[in-house]
């Protein structure tokens, strides 16, 4: 992600662990943090509605903040924004489709035409794996049954 994308605006939705945000590019997603929230216990407290319903956009948009000990970074609610809008794969699925076809880090270099490099990057969560990857392992899948 870009280090000049910041949030714009944050509005908690209703009655759901979910925001709308804005981003200083104009785009807007909404975003579902009832997974990430069970994930992660440190961020228990926003399961109560009210205290979720406080977000705001934090000092220079670089994240959301409850109060003033809870934030989530831009840089991981806008990864969250586009596995959920399928833009992207999740990390954990490209690990769990090289563990279920058996594949190692150099095997699924090869067989999916990318650098070991790469591979180890999509699979550590260290880059967004973009959606033709995605397609490219159900391709492969397929051609393997």
């Amino acid at each position: 992600m870009p280090s000049k994308l910041r949030i714009a605006g944050v509005q908690p939705v209703p009655g759901m662990r979910a925001l709308i945000i804005d981003w200083n590019n104009g785009k807007r997603h909404t975003v579902d943090l009832s997974t990430f929230l069970d994930q992660f216990p440190g961020l228990a407290p926003l399961k109560d509605a009210d205290l979720f319903e406080q977000a705001a956009v934090g000092e220079w948009g670089f994240d959301v903040v409850w109060g003033g000990e809870l934030e989530v970074a831009a840089t991981t609610l806008h990864r969250l924004a586009l596995e959920q809008s399928g833009e992207v794969m999740p990390t954990r699925d490209f690990k769990q489709w090289m563990a279920k076809n058996n594949l190692s880090l150099s095997t699924a270099a090869a067989e999916l035409g990318f650098t070991r490099r790469t591979i180890t990057a999509y699979s550590s969560g260290a880059a967004l794996i973009p959606k033709h990857v995605a397609l490219a392992c159900r391709g492969w899948e397929y051609e393997h049954r």
